[in-house]
């Protein structure tokens, strides 16, 4: 296909069907998108609902996830230009407190090692202090704090691990050297000088704009999420806003750190942001943008996508030919990543005039929470079970059994079940990238059917325990003082039989 112009319609008509198409794919009930040439928005709409019945318009607030990062990284790269942070001096030069478990390694972490994510805090770090929605005073320094408790995974620089934690420790270092909460910085210094009137920072905002509630997904089913503010998680993943707000800020991105005679950062220092500093699972990463080629066309693509449980927000910018386009959705699923990113990669493929190309769905996605309450479901009829003891002839079956059987399936029994439901509370959702807090946060259905599997097995392993001790009693007190009295088993019935049955 052929690139499409700003006035031809009808190729915007295409690309607007692609990402509808996608949209419905994914089943997700809003979102808004918008392609920026030259300086300036050539096409933006919006799709769906907002999740409170009215139609999404390039002026629904949504939240943008992890597209906060490459604005942190500005706000970071505007204290080194005023000379008060350098990239390479240690953090503890700015936040004295600040530590992970290990104390030589955290004194050898730098500013640029945080930006760029390979500072060696693991990426499972950002479980462990994200999403805790906490909107109190100092929330992002208590968050950041808490890292010291974690275990660094390699040494600084060393390898590429991405973690919002890291951008968490950027955030509070911002706060502590201009002295003002990041949220309030990002005001002044960022989002009004660009005129950026409905962005989202603060939990007042939030409120304010009423931003629209997000969807997760129940067994395939788009569920509304109405999810707080989280102060603590403004640098790595709570900025948000309008469509036109974030058209904003990508204009100055791609004009070189100024928009509408404003500047934010010099051009040299946004080039420094969007060139990859380091490899990265997806190529290079700079200094909060991703960077690589857009697929199909080898173009330099500067990119960034956000997440958070119910929201998903993708920037692709191709500063080459001026042009960028973006996509917000009010719904996500963890196990869909690719998917949710088809709309902005592929419309950007189409106004570079080739095919769009698609992810196929994961399997994993839609196996995964029925397998869980498949598995939760079996589990419960084990448990009930055992009331069958209670029917004729089952009480002396099990009385039948010698005490060395008895104790031999009963730890072959109990092991089974507790190891099942170990693997269920730490194996799988480490397998998923994360803790069984946060599978109840991004994947409820998932989520509640491990815990419910869990508390399943766990009562069946002393569930079976209890009955072995019955068993054994019963069996010691059947053995003193009279016989014990049982009742006639199949292959005694059957030599009844034969001896009776004529010859």
């Amino acid at each position: 296909m052929s690139s499409i112009t700003a006035a031809d319609a009808e190729g915007w008509s295409e690309v607007d069907a692609f990402v509808r198409g996608r949209l419905e794919a994914t089943d997700t009930p809003g979102a808004a998108f918008a392609v920026i040439e030259d300086g300036r928005v050539v096409h933006q709409r919006g799709f769906g609902e907002d999740g409170r019945g009215r139609a999404v318009t390039p002026d629904t607030p949504f939240l943008w996830g992890s597209v906060s990062k490459p604005i942190t990284g500005l706000a970071v790269m505007q204290l080194v230009e005023a000379g008060r942070v350098d990239l390479d001096a240690p953090v503890r030069t700015y936040l004295p407190w600040f530590g992970l478990a290990d104390p030589d390694v955290s004194g050898r972490i730098t500013v640029r090692h945080l930006l760029t994510h390979t500072s060696g805090i693991p990426t499972s770090a950002s479980g462990e202090i994200g999403d805790r929605y906490d909107n109190a005073p100092g929330a992002l320094a208590d968050a950041a704090r808490d890292l010291a408790k974690i275990a660094p995974a390699t040494a600084p620089g060393d390898s590429f691990a991405y973690s919002s934690a890291g951008y968490a420790v950027l955030g509070a270092l911002v706060e502590e050297v201009s002295g003002q909460p990041f949220g309030t910085y990002l005001h002044e210094r960022v989002l009004d000088p660009l005129g950026m009137d409905h962005a989202v920072a603060t939990e007042r905002d939030f409120e304010r704009e009423r931003v629209a509630p997000g969807h997760r997904f129940v067994f395939g089913s788009p569920v509304r999420f109405d999810a707080p503010y989280d102060t603590s998680g403004v640098p790595f993943g709570h900025v948000g806003g309008t469509l036109r707000d974030l058209t904003r800020f990508v204009r100055a991105e791609l004009g070189g750190g100024r928009l509408d005679g404003r500047r934010v950062l010099s051009a040299k220092g946004t080039a420094d942001t969007q060139r990859g500093h380091v490899d990265s699972s997806a190529d290079r990463y700079g200094l909060g943008w991703s960077v690589g080629t857009l697929k199909g066309t080898g173009e330099r693509m500067v990119w960034h996508d956000g997440a958070l449980p119910g929201h998903h927000a993708m920037v692709v910018m191709l500063p080459d030919t001026d042009r960028a386009v973006i996509v917000l959705q009010n719904a996500y699923h963890p196990l869909r990543a690719k998917e949710f990113g088809d709309a902005a990669f592929g419309a950007a493929r189409m106004l570079s005039g080739v095919a769009p190309g698609t992810t196929s769905a994961d399997p994993l996605a839609i196996v995964l929470p029925w397998a869980t309450a498949g598995l939760a479901a079996v589990l419960l009829l084990c448990v009930a079970a055992p009331a069958l003891r209670c029917l004729p002839g089952r009480r002396a079956a099990a009385g039948s059994r010698s005490r060395r059987r008895i104790v031999l399936t009963t730890i072959a029994s109990v092991t089974a079940a507790l190891t099942l439901a170990a693997l269920l509370w730490w194996v799988l959702p480490s397998a998923l990238g994360g803790s069984i807090s946060m599978a109840l946060l991004w994947l409820p259905d998932v989520g509640w059917g491990v815990v419910a599997a869990v508390v399943l097995a766990s009562v069946l392993a002393v569930e079976r325990a209890v009955l072995a001790v019955v068993d054994l009693r019963r069996q010691g007190s059947g053995g003193s003082g009279h016989a014990a009295e049982r009742e006639p088993s199949e292959g005694d019935v059957a030599l009844s039989g034969a001896a009776t049955r004529p010859g």
